[in-house]
C-alpha cells in the first residue's frame, strides 16, 4: 500500500532533502528507517519539495509504497521511533496508488523570515539577520508585483531538466509582507504561496527585494525584472537558505491525514 506522511524538518541537521553521496540527506534518514517498516527491503521515498541545506519545513510531504497494511497512526510512531534528531512525523496517511507527492500537489506556501537590528540574534537562527534595512516600506509593494503568471527565471536558477522542463515561468497566488516587532528585534515575514516553484526562486526574489529595501537598486528595476524586461541586471544575491521554510503544500483532495 502506498503511504504518505508530513514531516517536520531542521533543514541544519541535513545537507538537503535529496540523496547525496557523502553527505546526510533527509531522503537518505528516512529510506534507513523504512527499511525497519519494510520487512528488510529496500523502501524509495518521493519527497514534495527538493529543499537545500539549512532550508527547513512545518509540514513537509513524502510519499512511498509499503509491503504490507498499516493503520497510519502506528505507522507514523513506528517511523518516528527509527528517525534521528532534525526530523519528525506530523500526520500519515493511506493514500491512492495514483498518489504522487510531487505531482499531486495544487499548491506550495513558503515563509521567509528576516531579522533586522545591530547585534546576532541568538534565540531566532531561523532568519535572515541584517544590521539594516532603510527602506522597508517599499517590500509590501515589490512582492504585491509578483501575483499572476510569470516568467520569474532571473530570480532562480534553472535546473534544465524535468523539474522545470526550460521553462522559467510560475503561477505566483500570493505574497505578502508582513511585520513585527518583538524582544528580539524587528522581524520582516514574506509569505508566499504558489501553484510551482523554480529551484532557489523563493530566496532569489527575498534578496532581490532586501537589495531594493536597502537603497541598492530601485523598485522600478525590480517591476521591470517582474514583468520580463530585457537588459535589466539581476538585482542583488540568493538569500540565505537558514530564513526559508516550507509551510505548507496542499492537495486537492486532501489525504485524510491522522495527526500525532
Amino acid at each position: 500500500m502506498r503511504y504518505a506522511f508530513l514531516l517536520e524538518l531542521d533543514g541544519a541537521a541535513f545537507s538537503g532533502t535529496q540523496s547525496q553521496i557523502n553527505a546526510p540527506a533527509l531522503q537518505d534518514e528516512l529510506e534507513r528507517a523504512l527499511l525497519h517498516l519494510g520487512d528488510g527491503a529496500a523502501v524509495g521515498v518521493r519527497l514534495a519539495s527538493r529543499l537545500d541545506a539549512g532550508v527547513g519545513a512545518e509540514l513537509l510531504p513524502c510519499d512511498c509504497l509499503l509491503p504490507r497494511a498499516w493503520p497510519p497512526y502506528r505507522l507514523a510512531q513506528a517511523l518516528q521511533g527509527h528517525l534521528g534528531a532534525g526530523v519528525a512525523v506530523r500526520a500519515a496517511a493511506a493514500v491512492e496508488a495514483g498518489f504522487h507527492s510531487i505531482r499531486s500537489a495544487r499548491s506550495k506556501c513558503y515563509r521567509y523570515r528576516v531579522r533586522v537590528r545591530d547585534s546576532r540574534p541568538v534565540l531566532d537562527p531561523r532568519a535572515w539577520w541584517l544590521r539594516r534595512l532603510d527602506h522597508p516600506h517599499l517590500l509590501r509593494e515589490l512582492a504585491g508585483a509578483l501575483t499572476g503568471r510569470r516568467d520569474l527565471r532571473a530570480f532562480a536558477c534553472l535546473r534544465h531538466d524535468d523539474s522545470d522542463d526550460d521553462d522559467g515561468t510560475r503561477e505566483i497566488l500570493a505574497a505578502e509582507w508582513a511585520r513585527r516587532d518583538d524582544a528580539c528585534g524587528t522581524c520582516h515575514e514574506l509569505r508566499i504561496s504558489a501553484t510551482g516553484f523554480l529551484y532557489k526562486q523563493v530566496r532569489g526574489l527575498v534578496g532581490a527585494m532586501v537589495h531594493v529595501a536597502q537603497g541598492r537598486r530601485s523598485a522600478a528595476e525590480f517591476h521591470a525584472l517582474v514583468a520580463g524586461a530585457e537588459g535589466v541586471a539581476r538585482i542583488g544575491n540568493i538569500a540565505p537558505p537558514e530564513g526559508l521554510c516550507l509551510e505548507r503544500v496542499r492537495y486537492d483532495p486532501e489525504p485524510a491525514w491522522v495527526w500525532l
